[in-house]
């Protein structure tokens, strides 16, 4: 059964937005709970650690309905992805070859701003 169906993206848009939203609990959760230690929240609020949790899971959730609804934001995103997928990654062969070329640029500058300094210290102790 060789039925071709155009990719729009949904899935991989769904998943990455879910992994930010995720992201985006995790730190809500470990904000409050600092949150909690600087003004010592736990023992002026009953239940703070959960009341906490509740409301950043809540928060994220409430984002990823607002993005996934949003047709400004979904369009966005589709056309994010459809832009995405045009990229030619290199080969290997021309990534070492790039890897290689970066390397050996950035040890002569390396090189070129030491002689600098080398030189600069060297004047700059003459005067001094």
């Amino acid at each position: 059964m060789s039925s071709t169906m155009k990719d729009d993206g949904t899935k991989w848009i769904q998943t990455s937005v879910t992994v930010c939203c995720l992201l985006l609990s995790y730190i809500l959760i470990r904000f409050f709970g600092q949150l909690g230690e600087w003004f010592d929240l736990e023992s002026k609020i009953t239940q703070y650690l959960i009341i906490s949790q509740v409301v950043a899971v809540l928060f994220s959730l409430g984002v990823f309905i607002y993005v996934m609804k949003n047709p400004v934001i979904s369009t966005f995103l589709k056309e994010v992805y459809q832009e995405a997928i045009k990229v030619v990654w290199p080969d290997k062969n021309e990534t070492v070859k790039h890897t290689i070329g970066i390397m050996i640029g950035v040890t002569i500058v390396g090189f070129l701003l030491g002689l600098f300094d080398f030189v600069a210290t060297w004047l700059l102790s003459l005067i001094h």
